[in-house]
């Protein structure tokens, strides 16, 4: 995100918390069922946990501003 050529300043404590659930559903919805991708759909999850609380953590250190 870095590397847009748009002005994200105001916008970036935002953007963990949409991309987070978006991948966290991605990630619940490949863990279900007999699937060949669900490693990697458990790394997802993992990874989606942390992007999430990151965005929370940023958003109420914004808000607390």
């Amino acid at each position: 995100m870095p590397l847009l050529p748009i002005d994200l300043a105001g916008l970036r404590h935002y953007l963990t918390l949409p991309f987070g659930l978006a991948g966290l559903a991605l990630a619940i919805i490949g863990c279900t069922g007999h699937r060949r991708g669900q490693p990697m759909a458990v790394v997802g999850v993992m990874l989606s946990v942390p992007v999430l609380i990151l965005g929370a953590y940023l958003t109420v250190n914004i808000i607390a501003r």
